[in-house]
This record gives structure tokens, C-alpha cells and sequence, in this order.
């Protein structure tokens, strides 16, 4: 008879599954056990990591307020509620405590029916409800069982992960964000850079980390770290589990935003304007303190919410490009950069089709050379209605006036003045296209800004936040 090959994936107490939170706890216990994929936990590995756990939560669930166990305590809580652990009146003796904690990860004793587990479909015995799943009563994701029904079947290698969720999310003191992603690799380093980060938080407490970069802007260092595999799309789920407002928000990046952000890292102009946007997006408290972390705010805007293609990047861009006097011209040069790159990678566009409304319209302005004409059309830009009055009215000005001009694509005006994403972005495109156009024609709008204050600044790594073992607590 032919000997049959076995695979650590065959002999592997522990399974990646589809699910957001399973998924992250199962590569939680890969880094813990220093395995570089899931599949490669063995029992014996397992069992290291589930002591660890345990001697973890146990520090926590007896530790004083004013220690970093503590915070590590409020991450418990915030995930678990109704555990022992995390319970008002739960137990503060070490000894009773760590025996009702080891409780929580026996083996499957055999008795009892036999069910597939909810998440990896083993069989298994015991069942585990809202005290010990980190899971919540909402209409996006049910935790209530049906009547008289005693829980859910758990193996002992998913209760596992369940419990290690909380060393490879990023986490703040209330709530936690995992994330998943089409490329592997992706997901495990997301959860190793976590995993740093909850030693921090174990051992000094958050008040011990800066107010830097949250998951958005942690996911695109990771997915820049990949861009060279296959370009993958991610979803970060963020959610708060306690007894008294538990919620879940869904967000994610499509799969161009990996091919933007390589394309964006290799272009010097779209890389220095990315973090002059960084820079912009930064926000400071009384004190000076860093209250909203740049890196992180220029980051959610390529994350779209569950359901939504909202393109936030393009508007923000010509947003912050509203007050012509604070934007350098080299500034709007960069911003100009990485608003075509962005339209490229993401739609496959070409934003050179619009340069003759852009012509018609910097023309249009050039004739008075004054920023009156220059505010009209600002009004107008992010409006398609309006947008097609003011073309209508400049194109009859010109005409007028003797003043050439080009064909304007049928094609192109409909995309430029429709509604959603895609007529935002054919807008912001166009304002600076129209920027461009009035620079070459020199056409003094606004104050002169030194444009070699920007050259002076520092070159350094494209802005997504500082390395995950600095990231701080906060989430703006």
C-alpha cells in the first residue's frame, strides 16, 4: 500500500480561516510562536503561546491602575467583558484565577456532541458564547443565540486565536482593528508589527506611546513593503466590543491603491507631495502635543467605507489648494503629480484629455489677469451644474472676443460634469490642470510664495508614520 504524505497543514492544530477576527488571532499565535505561516503551529507551539496568554491576562486581571498591565487589562475588557478575567468581581488571587483562565483553552474532551467548529469546521465539544467571543449584538455581525441554545462550537485552536486577537490588532484603549488582505504576507506582517506594539502597551502602559500612525497608515507601509508581489486589495475591521455601545466599521483599499502607492514611492514629485499633504493634515492641541497624527489622516483618505468608491484623495487634494496664497507653486506642482497618478492607477485615465478645457478656461482667466475671474472658477469647479454654466459663459466670451479655441470632447465634458466619485475626480483633475495652464501663461494670481522653502526640506522616506514599535494609541 502507498504510503500517504502528511502535511503540517494535516497535523496543524490550528487553521486559517475567512473570518476577520479568527484570521487574526490564527496569525497572532504564528508570530508568537515564531512561525512564519499558520500552518506551521505545531501542538507543542500552541501550547507555548497559550501559557503566554495566559500568564499575560492573568498580570492584567490582578495588576494595579496605574501600570501598563492594567492598559492591557482595558483591552481585555473592551473585547471580552462578560469574561472572568475582565469581570467586576472577578477573582484577584493568582492561583484561582490562572486555573479559570486555563480553563478557557483545554483540550476538546471527547464528550458531549460533536459539532464543526464556527470558524475552521473541526470537530469539537465545546461550545463558547458572548463571555469568551470577542464578537457583539449588531446587525453586521449577530452574537445572540438562539433560545435555549448553550453557544457556539469553538475548537481549541480557533478559542486559541480568539484570544491572541488582541496581540496582532491594533488596538487603543477601547477598541481593536484587524486587518485582511488578499496577499498573505500582508497580513502577517501587519499582525508581527502589532505584536511589537502590544509589548509596549503591556509593559509601560499607552501613556508611553506617541500619538502616531493608526492602522490605515501602518497598512500602507505594509502593502509598500509588497508592492513588488501581487498587488492585493485589504479591509480593516475596527470594532468595540463592551456592554454598552459595541460597533463595527468596515473599510478598505482597493487593489490599484498597492500599484499607487509603489508608483507613488518611485515619482519624487508625488512622493514629496504626499508627505507635504502629511504635513498639511497634522493637527496640534493647546499644548503642541500631536493630536491628529498627518501621516495617518493622508492615509484613510485612499480607504473607502464598506459599500463606497469615495476617491477622498483628488477632493482633499483640491481642497487644501482652496487658498492660493498658503500653496506654494511648486506645492501645486507635486499635488498636480499625484493627482494624475492617482487617476491613472486607479481608472486607467488619461488626464491629458482635459487640457483643452483646461486651456479654455486659464484663457479664459488670463484675459483679466486679476483674481477675480480666478474665484469664479473656483466657486464653480466642484460643481458639475455650475462648472457647465461657467464653460458655457467662457467659451462665448472667447468667441467674442476673436479668441481660438479647441474641440471639447462630448465624452470627456459628460465624465467632467457628472454626479459621484468619478465627476469629483474629473473636476479636481481639472483644477489643476487649469493651475498649471496659469502658471505657464504667468498669470499673477494671488501672493508670490518662495517656492525654494520647499526645496530646503528634508528627503527622507515617503510618509506613512513612523514604524509600528513607535506607533501611540491614538485615532483621531
Amino acid at each position: 500500500m502507498d504510503q500517504v504524505s502528511v502535511t503540517p497543514a494535516d497535523v496543524s492544530p490550528l487553521r486559517l480561516t475567512e473570518h476577520p477576527l479568527q484570521r487574526s488571532g490564527a496569525w497572532a499565535v504564528a508570530v508568537l510562536a515564531g512561525c512564519d505561516r499558520v500552518e506551521d503551529v505545531t501542538a507543542e507551539l500552541l501550547d507555548g503561546v497559550v501559557r503566554r496568554i495566559m500568564a499575560d491576562v492573568v498580570e492584567a486581571a490582578i495588576a494595579r491602575p496605574d501600570t501598563g498591565a492594567y492598559d492591557w487589562w482595558k483591552v481585555l475588557f473592551a473585547l471580552y467583558p462578560n469574561s472572568k478575567p475582565t469581570h467586576a468581581k472577578r477573582e484577584k488571587d493568582r492561583t484561582v484565577l490562572s486555573h479559570e483562565v486555563a480553563q478557557l483553552f483545554l483540550s476538546d474532551d471527547g464528550e458531549g456532541t460533536a459539532r464543526a467548529c464556527t470558524f475552521c469546521g473541526r470537530q469539537c465539544t465545546v461550545l463558547w458564547a458572548k463571555s469568551t467571543l470577542p464578537m457583539f449584538d449588531s446587525i453586521r455581525s449577530l452574537n445572540t443565540l438562539p433560545p435555549g441554545t448553550a453557544g457556539w462550537p469553538v475548537c481549541r485552536g480557533c478559542r486559541v486565536a480568539l484570544w491572541a486577537l488582541p496581540y496582532g490588532a491594533w488596538l487603543t484603549a477601547g477598541s481593536a482593528t484587524v486587518l485582511m488582505c488578499d496577499n498573505p504576507f500582508v497580513e502577517r506582517q501587519f499582525a508581527a508589527r502589532n505584536v511589537r506594539r502590544s509589548e509596549q502597551i503591556r509593559g509601560a502602559g499607552f501613556t508611553s506611546l506617541p500619538a502616531m500612525a493608526g492602522p490605515e497608515s501602518v497598512t500602507l507601509r505594509v502593502l509598500r513593503e509588497h508592492a513588488a508581489d501581487a498587488p492585493a486589495a485589504t479591509s480593516l475591521w475596527m470594532f468595540k466590543n463592551d456592554n454598552q455601545e459595541p460597533w463595527l466599521r468596515v473599510s478598505g483599499t482597493r487593489t490599484g491603491v498597492a500599484r499607487f502607492v509603489h508608483r507613488m514611492q518611485a515619482d519624487p514629485d508625488c512622493a514629496q507631495g504626499w508627505n507635504e499633504l502629511c504635513s498639511n493634515l497634522a493637527r496640534r492641541d493647546r499644548q503642541g502635543r500631536a493630536a491628529v497624527d498627518g501621516a495617518t489622516a493622508a492615509a484613510r483618505l485612499l480607504f473607502d467605507r464598506e459599500g463606497e468608491r469615495s476617491d477622498r484623495l483628488p477632493r482633499e487634494l483640491r481642497t487644501q489648494c482652496g487658498d492660493w496664497e498658503k500653496v506654494s507653486r511648486l506645492t501645486r506642482v507635486r499635488w498636480r503629480a499625484l493627482c494624475r497618478l492617482y487617476a491613472e492607477v486607479m481608472y486607467d485615465m488619461d488626464s491629458d484629455r482635459l487640457e483643452p478645457v483646461a486651456e479654455l478656461l486659464a484663457s479664459w482667466i488670463a484675459q483679466e489677469s486679476h483674481r477675480g475671474r480666478f474665484n469664479d472658477y473656483c466657486r464653480a469647479a466642484g460643481n458639475g451644474y455650475q462648472l457647465h454654466r461657467l464653460l458655457m459663459t467662457t467659451s462665448a466670451s472667447l468667441r467674442l472676443r476673436g479668441v481660438p479655441q479647441k474641440a471639447l470632447d462630448a465624452a470627456t465634458l459628460s465624465d467632467l460634469l457628472a454626479n459621484g466619485s468619478r465627476g469629483w475626480l474629473d473636476r479636481a483633475l481639472l483644477f489643476f490642470e487649469v493651475s498649471a495652464k496659469l502658471d505657464a501663461k504667468k498669470v499673477p494670481i494671488g501672493a508670490k510664495k518662495d517656492d525654494n522653502e520647499d526645496e530646503s526640506e528634508a528627503e527622507g522616506e515617503i510618509g506613512f508614520g513612523r514604524p509600528s514599535d513607535d506607533e501611540g494609541e491614538e485615532y483621531a
